[in-house]
């Protein structure tokens, strides 16, 4: 009796050990994410990514530093001045390349490839311009290592960007406006006052007859030295007319030249537009392989 009565006075304690230990195994595990651990079951976030443009992408005004504050891109059907066609990668560096710089002149050779990929021709016989931008000083500090190529369409005189509406891509593939072709030039004191395009078969003084490229000297240089410029340009009549290019071609007809803007000749460019020019009588149609005849020794 002692011993079994000892037994069952231990039986309530033995059940209750039992029951908090079966209680503690059918628990559930805690939801996913509450288990008190606030660091385990987090996705670490990607690192920041630098502000980069995008090609295909328009602007309302041209610019040569980029930061992401002030780019307010607009779409290619509004009016606007700049259409971005191609975004390059920059080599790494201190602080973002200045005018005229070794990597300036790259980032601005390889626009002008992509340019002319970009429209389907080549884009100096043609009213258009080639803008390079950079990131601003503290994207540069951020890590972009980008160059920004803009397409303009730039008047002659004056060389002003103008705006327009519509993307350029593929412009050169087909008979474009913008083809630098025949013009009606009004002229003051050797000085072109404006250039105004008009059809060839329309009455006309001036026309487009090709590039020459211009020796690598400083920019003021090649403003002030017109002999160099007249004999360059009168070659270039003498090529597109089909006349002899000798020392006659000055008595044929006169020239007309549009340099490189002052951005454009620091980054390495040098090819000037010439044009003949008439200054004693009109035109009708184009000089093209016209040959002497057409263009008289007077």
């Amino acid at each position: 009796m002692i011993t079994r009565g000892g037994s069952m006075r231990r039986l309530p304690a033995l059940l209750a050990v039992l029951l908090v230990t079966g209680a503690a195994a059918c628990t559930p595990a805690p939801p996913y994410g509450t288990d008190g651990d606030l660091t385990d079951d987090w996705a670490v976030p990607p690192a920041a990514e630098p502000f980069r443009p995008a090609a295909g992408q328009c602007h309302e005004s041209v610019t040569d530093s980029v930061s992401l504050d002030l780019h307010r891109p607009v779409g290619c059907d509004e009016l606007h001045v700049a259409e971005t066609f191609h975004v390059g990668t920059a080599a790494d560096a201190a602080a973002p390349p200045t005018a005229g710089s070794a990597a300036a002149r790259t980032a601005y050779t390889r626009c002008a490839e992509a340019a002319a990929a970009f429209l389907g021709g080549p884009w100096r016989e043609a009213r258009l311009g080639i803008r390079v931008a950079w990131p601003a000083r503290t994207a540069w500090s951020g890590g972009a290592r980008w160059y920004r190529c803009d397409l303009v369409q730039a008047d002659l005189d004056g060389n002003n960007d103008t705006s327009r509406t519509g993307s350029l891509a593929g412009e050169l593939t087909r008979d474009s406006p913008l083809r630098l072709g025949c013009f009606s030039p009004a002229v003051n004191d050797d000085a072109v006052r404006t250039m105004k395009p008009t059809s060839c078969t329309a009455k006309h003084t001036a026309e487009f007859v090709g590039l020459w490229r211009a020796p690598d000297v400083s920019y003021a240089k090649q403003s002030a030295d017109r002999t160099r410029t007249a004999a360059g340009c009168r070659s270039a009549i003498a090529d597109y007319t089909g006349v002899p290019d000798d020392g006659d071609v000055q008595y044929r007809a006169g020239w007309i030249s549009f340099n490189p803007t002052r951005a454009e000749w620091q980054n390495g460019e040098r090819r000037v537009r010439c044009f003949l020019w008439l200054s004693d009588r009109t035109l009708t149609r184009s000089l093209r392989d016209a040959g002497p005849s057409a263009l008289p020794v007077n």
